[in-house]
């Protein structure tokens, strides 16, 4: 009788089981699966049940009716004794009954349960306005990582230079050897594009854009950068071109504050409304002096100027080129420059003379030096602006009292972040990273972005308070797409966009994680 039950229940299940994977798509879960066991059980008990009951019914023989009965339908004598026949024992009912209370118990059980489990899936319902989704078959520990969602393909040839970018918002444009190109941030289309003329290349654009416009100016080989031309930087449209003399723009002196912009050409610094290109004012170099950078922003415009052996900082109006304060620079040798940032004022100097200024300096409004961060020191050596030493092409980032850039510490390549505090020039806080550091950038939300050269470039999101990683994203891609150097890395809604600023080996000219 137990081998009968066993193969009730185990028939049972293999039928619900069965049934369950095959129409269900997957082996049953949770509530499921215990109405499920549950119902093995009910099964194999009522089979059970049913062959005790075939084989316990009571055997009577040659009964006679009682006295004044019509029929023997119930016969409840004892059985017939005598000497030579034995008593008929019969088979007691108790275990064929029993069998059918249990099997009416699991039964129960059964239905309560699929109960519970109609409810939960009612209240899943109700909850999500859906139906439970069925898990997945398998689950991606790459899910919630980034994407590559587009990319660019190479342009020009090998150790071509791209110029600089504009971060536009959703839009991210791009000066190219070929010209200047606006990619859309969510899908890479080229929203719109000035194309370079016939056999000449882009030499000089603006760092940024104001008041939706920028400026870019183009070249032909072995000539100055000579034609520069105003862009709005919502379609793409020409505003104005202006063809100059002389040698043409000195390199890194392109620049636009408010609605002016301004350059150094032919021995002159020369500022242009940026709507219509008329000049609204200029300054001569002196004799004997070169302009070595300018930025700007609407108020204050920057030179910084080489004189013989010395150099000096000069601010001027921006809107009327009157000078506001000029302060000697610790320099006495021949130097290189860049405007790191102009309000608040940090250039970057770098003297051939070794044992001259090589560092990040800091003033105030009024022109008064307020900080020194050597290039080379405890920290490593620290990133520049291009044209400040031969081997930097790196933004640093200026933000709320902080100067950030990337070091060499204890490799030949960037592998940490720095920043430093522009009221006394103390290290805040520094980030080590497990692989090379690449690019910086400025998120929306107040935290810094570093491209790292991991799997095609992860970025981390570092703190501004303390500089601990807080998010890292990775690519989720089999083949990692290739950085090359000096990238630079742009945040734009919902992800991020690498432009390969030059050509090394084929790699794209812009991708986004996403």
């Amino acid at each position: 009788m137990k081998r009968d039950g066993v193969a009730g229940a185990l028939f049972g299940a293999a039928t619900v089981f069965t049934a369950a994977g095959v129409i269900g798509g997957s082996w049953p879960t949770g509530w499921a699966a215990v109405v499920c066991a549950l119902v093995c059980a009910a099964l194999g008990a009522t089979l059970l049940a049913a062959r005790r009951g075939r084989r316990t019914a009571p055997e009577v023989r040659d009964a006679a009716p009682l006295p004044g009965s019509g029929t023997n339908d119930t016969d409840t004598r004892a059985p017939r004794t005598g000497p030579d026949k034995t008593d008929a024992e019969p088979r007691t009912a108790a275990p064929g009954r029993a069998s059918i209370v249990a099997a009416a118990a699991v039964w129960t059980l059964a239905l309560i349960a699929a109960g519970v489990w109609v409810d939960d899936d009612a209240d899943d319902t109700a909850a999500t306005g859906k139906a439970p989704a069925k898990p997945a078959p398998t689950a991606s520990r790459l899910d919630d990582r980034p994407a590559v969602a587009w990319s660019v393909p190479a342009v020009g040839q090998v150790g071509d230079d791209a110029i600089g970018f504009w971060g536009l918002g959703s839009t991210v444009a791009q000066g190219r050897i070929d010209g200047l190109f606006a990619y859309d941030g969510a899908d890479g289309r080229v929203r719109w594009s000035v194309p370079a003329p016939t056999r000449e290349a882009l030499c000089a654009m603006t760092p940024d854009t104001e008041e939706g416009v920028g400026l870019v100016a183009y070249g032909r080989h072995d000539k100055p950068c000579a034609t520069v031309l105003a862009v709005r930087a919502s379609d793409g449209k020409v505003l104005w071109k202006k063809n100059l003399g002389g040698d043409g723009l000195v390199e890194g002196t392109l620049a636009v504050g408010g609605t002016t912009a301004v350059g150094a050409e032919d021995r002159t610094v020369r500022a242009r409304d940026t709507e219509s290109g008329e000049q609204r004012w200029q300054r001569p170099v002196p004799e004997g002096c070169e302009t070595l950078a300018v930025d700007a922003d609407a108020t204050r415009t920057l030179l910084v100027e080489q004189c013989g052996k010395g150099a000096r900082l000069l601010a001027l109006d921006t809107r009327t080129g009157a000078r506001r304060w000029t302060r000697d620079l610790p320099v006495e040798s021949k130097a290189t420059a860049a405007v790191v940032s102009v309000s608040p004022v940090v250039v970057a100097v770098n003297e051939a003379d070794t044992r001259g200024t090589q560092a990040f300096l800091g003033f105030d409004d009024a022109g008064a030096p307020t900080v020194s961060v050597p290039l080379s020191g405890p920290d490593g050596v620290l990133s520049a602006p291009q044209g400040v030493t031969h081997d930097d092409a790196l933004r640093p980032v200026v933000r709320d009292g902080l100067l950030v850039t990337l070091a060499q510490q204890e490799s030949l390549v960037a592998d940490n972040v720095v920043a430093y505090s522009l009221k006394d020039g103390r290290k805040t806080w520094s980030y080590h990273a497990e692989h090379q550091t690449m690019a910086l950038a400025a998120e929306s939300d107040g935290r810094f972005a570093v491209l790292e050269n991991e799997n095609g470039g992860s970025i981390a999101l570092l703190d501004p308070a303390t500089g601990k990683a807080t998010a890292r994203l990775v690519p989720d891609t089999a083949k990692p797409v290739a950085l090359s150097i000096y990238p630079e890395l742009v945040p734009v809604p919902g992800g991020h966009v690498v432009l390969n600023q030059i050509l090394m080996r084929a790699e794209p000219a812009a991708f986004a994680l996403r």
